[in-house]
């Protein structure tokens, strides 16, 4: 019959039963035993000592009696008697207390004490022998006398003494014999617990020696067991060795502390340029590669994930660690940036969450992938935009701007070629370079071109870093030339648009051309599609004549009549005021008077000014429609742009608003908290001071710049224009009521343009 295998657990449990009995049959029983047995000897030891004094104390008796008979010495036997007297008073006081009966345990089944037994029966004898030895252990004196005519006699109490000796050697002879029958019984009976108590040791031992042996085959058989389990177990082992170091994504383990476990893979190694993960915190592991918010982000996030009571599923869809950027070495000393995902799974044992694997992988290509992919997308749509964009804006504008745009760009190349070594002069390359991307950009938000605005919006905010920074240096305006060849590349392929389009309009035309001389010739084309082809040719060559304007005004380097017309100049201001308003959540009105009279040598000045006065009104000055009705004002604020030539005294140029006006303690406070003025210089500021606050470069009232305002450049390029041309500024307002800016431009000498 084949037994059932058992398996490790079994056996374990078999073990655990069988060393539990091992102690409850062998030990316990054993160690009561051999106590039993020890206590035994001790008390056979103890009665044979005892079993001498009765046989001395007769020897004393005899030896008084003798030594009396012959006027020999009895001190030594009555020394001897009192002694062994004084040891079986001793010995039987102790059978009969409570601490010696322990020393003899139940004789036979009965149950009863050996001591019980046999003490009353012995303490009865001795209490009678003791009682004839009283005289002889009391005796004092010296029992003889010497006599010259009888020799040595005994005297009285030497009589006395005999008497004593011959009737407790009467006594002896009937109680000793009876006193050592006790106590050889007792002897008897304690060599008989004995051989019974060796009897059950020697049983008990041998039961332990079978359980120690069925014990030592169990243990053998789990030994077995174990080592088979370790050789699985290194197999595993080795199994899940080979699949970390080969698997690609980082995997480790973390604890409730959020300490990383001793197994991992070796992709962590490359992923993160380290290789101390055995017990390295998770937040040590991230503090320098993520920024602070993200790591205290992360933390919280894994903590919940400790929480029974959290839905992994949907705590994973704000893992803030799903795909972040770090910074690690590269393996070569230096930096590089990428981008890796984690994600986290919960390990449960016996339904109970043990730990989070957590899982690291190198996003990066994807990432540039997508990256390059959205370029790529918002490179055609801006180029769509841009098209849209060119097909809407008067052609005379478009050219002007184009021109305008490439002087810009050249002035911008200029001044960051120019040397610097100082710290005022990089200022002063900054306002420059200030001024010169505003006015492209305030020139392309008015003409709706978006990604031209876009572009130099995004220059501007390089500017305005390292016009926070303290300490400026030739290497900080590197960075601005991939900024500036950047926008310099999408002016250039605006130019190149306009003329692929007008290449393209060029053959559409010569083709509708050879149609109609065709048609001419006498071929028919009927009313359905004659009409049509009609208007299509028409609504095209619409286009082309908007596209050669263009490239023409272009080609005459942005003097084309359009640019000069009220129309032109008007319209784009008018759309400007549009967008700016819709954005700043307003309403407003632009009226513009005399702009035909404009020269054309203060053409790009009036347009660049008109630019800024139209955003600066609408962000500044004017306010919410349900600010002005409150105020008992029209809920659309007006704007107003005049230009008037004054013959020999010059010309005059007003943009005034009907706002809320400027507020000196207003401009002085945000003087003071930037720093262009301290709070003494404050206090003498008269009005005219504090308006001169407002042409200074970088100096806003708006905390957070936009596109349209906040980065104190607008008056500044005001200022600097009027100092080109020894132009003059005035300033003129009323709180709550209008905002008024007039600018004076000296005449122009006709005579020596003309020779020019």
């Amino acid at each position: 019959m084949k037994l059932p295998r058992l398996s490790t657990r079994s056996l374990v449990v078999l073990v655990i039963a069988l060393g539990f009995s091992f102690l409850a049959v062998v030990l316990v029983p054993g160690l009561k035993l051999a106590s039993e047995l020890a206590e035994s000897t001790r008390a056979l030891k103890f009665v044979g000592q005892q079993q001498r004094n009765p046989t001395i104390i007769r020897a004393s008796l005899d030896a008084i009696r003798d030594r009396l008979s012959s006027r020999a010495y009895v001190q030594d036997s009555l020394d001897q008697l009192r002694d062994a007297t004084g040891k079986l008073d001793g010995a039987l006081r102790e059978i009969d207390t409570p601490r010696r009966v322990r020393w003899f345990s139940s004789s036979g089944g009965s149950g009863e004490p050996i001591a019980g037994k046999h003490a009353a029966v012995l303490q009865d004898l001795w209490l009678k022998e003791r009682e004839s030895l009283g005289p002889l252990l009391s005796f004092q004196g010296v029992p003889y006398q010497d006599n010259e005519a009888t020799g040595t006699v005994l005297t009285d109490k030497g009589k006395e003494l005999e008497r004593d000796v011959n009737a407790a050697i009467r006594a002896s002879k009937r109680s000793m014999p009876l006193l050592d029958n006790e106590l050889t019984a007792i002897v008897g009976e304690l060599q008989a617990l004995n051989e019974r108590s060796a009897s059950s040791l020697r049983l008990v031992m041998l039961s332990g020696v079978g359980i120690a042996l069925l014990l030592v085959a169990l243990v053998s058989v789990l030994l077995l067991a174990r080592q088979r389990q370790d050789a699985s177990l290194r197999a595993a082992r080795q199994q899940t060795a080979d699949i970390l170091r080969t698997v690609k994504d980082g995997l480790f383990l973390l604890d409730r502390k959020l300490t990383i476990g001793s197994s991992y893979s070796s992709a962590l190694e490359s992923l993160f340029q380290r290789s101390d993960f055995a017990g390295l915190s998770f937040e040590n592991l991230l503090r320098d590669i993520v920024s602070e918010k993200t790591l205290a982000t992360a933390l919280k996030f894994v903590g919940v994930l400790w929480a029974e009571r959290t839905k992994e599923n949907l705590v994973k869809t704000i893992n803030p660690l799903g795909e972040v950027e770090v910074n690690v070495d590269d393996g070569k000393g230096k930096i590089a940036t990428r981008f890796l995902q984690f994600d986290f799974h919960r390990v449960r044992v016996d339904n109970e969450i043990t730990h989070v694997l957590v899982s690291v992988s190198d996003v990066t290509a994807r990432v540039d992938l997508a990256r390059e992919l959205q370029a790529s997308q918002s490179q055609a749509q801006g180029q769509v935009d841009t098209l849209l964009g060119i097909l809407h804006v008067d052609p005379a504008q478009l050219a002007s701007f184009l021109s305008d745009s490439n002087a810009a760009m050249k002035m911008i190349n200029a001044v960051l070629r120019e040397p610097a070594r100082e710290e005022s002069a990089f200022r002063k390359k900054l306002d420059t370079l200030f001024r010169q991307v505003h006015s492209v950009k305030g020139e392309a938000a008015a003409l709706g071109l978006s990604s031209i605005e876009s572009r130099a919006h995004s220059f501007e905010d390089h500017l305005k870093s390292l016009r926070d920074k303290t300490d400026l240096s030739g290497n900080d305006f590197l960075p601005l030339v991939i900024k500036l060849d950047d926008l310099l590349t999408h002016l250039q392929s605006v130019g190149d648009l306009v003329a692929r389009l007008s290449r393209l309009h060029t053959a559409t035309s010569s083709a509708h051309a050879d149609t109609a001389v065709i048609e001419d010739g006498g071929v028919e084309a009927g009313n359905e599609t004659g009409g049509g082809k009609a208007v299509d040719a028409a609504g095209k060559a619409g286009d082309a004549d908007r596209l050669e304007a263009v490239l023409a005004a272009a080609g005459d380097g942005g003097k084309a009549e359009g640019g000069k017309g009220e129309g032109g100049v008007t319209g784009m201001l008018q759309k400007l005021t549009a967008r700016v308003a819709v954005e700043q959540n307003k309403e407003a009105a632009l009226q513009c008077t005399g702009f035909e009279t404009i020269p054309d040598e203060y053409r790009r000045i009036v347009k660049d000014i008109s630019v800024q006065a139209v955003r600066n009104a609408i962000v500044h000055g004017i306010e919410s429609p349900n600010e002005r009705l409150a105020l008992g004002k029209p809920a659309q604020g007006a704007l107003r742009l005049i230009f008037q030539d004054l013959g020999e005294a010059g010309y005059k140029y007003i943009a005034e608003d009907d706002g809320q006006g400027l507020s000196t303690e207003r401009i002085k406070s945000a003087a003071l908290k930037k720093g262009f003025i301290t709070p003494e210089k404050a206090q003498t500021l008269d009005a005219k001071q504090v308006f001169a606050l407002l042409f200074q470069a970088g100096f806003s009232t708006v905390e957070n710049a936009t596109k349209d305002a906040g980065r104190g450049v607008g008056m500044n390029l005001m200022a600097s224009l009027m100092q080109q041309i020894g132009g003059k500024v005035a300033v003129a307002t009323m709180p709550g009521k209008f905002t008024r800016l007039t600018l004076t431009l000296p005449q122009l000498k006709r005579a020596d343009t003309e020779a020019a």
